[in-house]
């Protein structure tokens, strides 16, 4: 079973990853929708980073599991279509993938409070 740190680090990497490829994928942007995808990708990631920095991911359960697994696939995918060179719309069908599933699994994840 996965730990919070565990899953705070595989939303981590999202935004990690999705920071650090901005210039590169700027620069490959052909229309105003790729880069507004693309800068639209970065500030979610960040959105989930900096909230599942404030929560306790700490919520167990099969489907915290499935999502976690699921955000670890995404990512992978987003490094293979990197480094496969990928056409920037199936990178960016990718990063909103990957940046999806690490929001869903801090949807799933972070403590419950009351």
């Amino acid at each position: 079973m996965s730990t919070g740190a565990e899953r705070l680090a595989v939303i981590q990497n999202n935004y990690n990853n999705a920071l650090a490829n901005e210039p590169h994928d700027l620069a490959n942007a052909k229309t105003a929708e790729d880069v507004t995808a693309i800068q639209a990708n970065l500030a979610n990631a960040r959105s989930a980073y900096y909230a599942a920095i404030a929560a306790q991911l700490t919520t167990n359960g099969a489907n915290v599991e499935t999502a976690y697994d699921a955000a670890i696939a995404a990512h992978d995918a987003v490094t293979k279509a990197r480094e496969d060179s990928a056409a920037l719309a199936v990178l960016l069908q990718k990063l909103s993938g990957a940046t999806n599933t690490a929001t869903h699994l801090l949807k799933l994840a972070k403590s419950v409070t009351t």
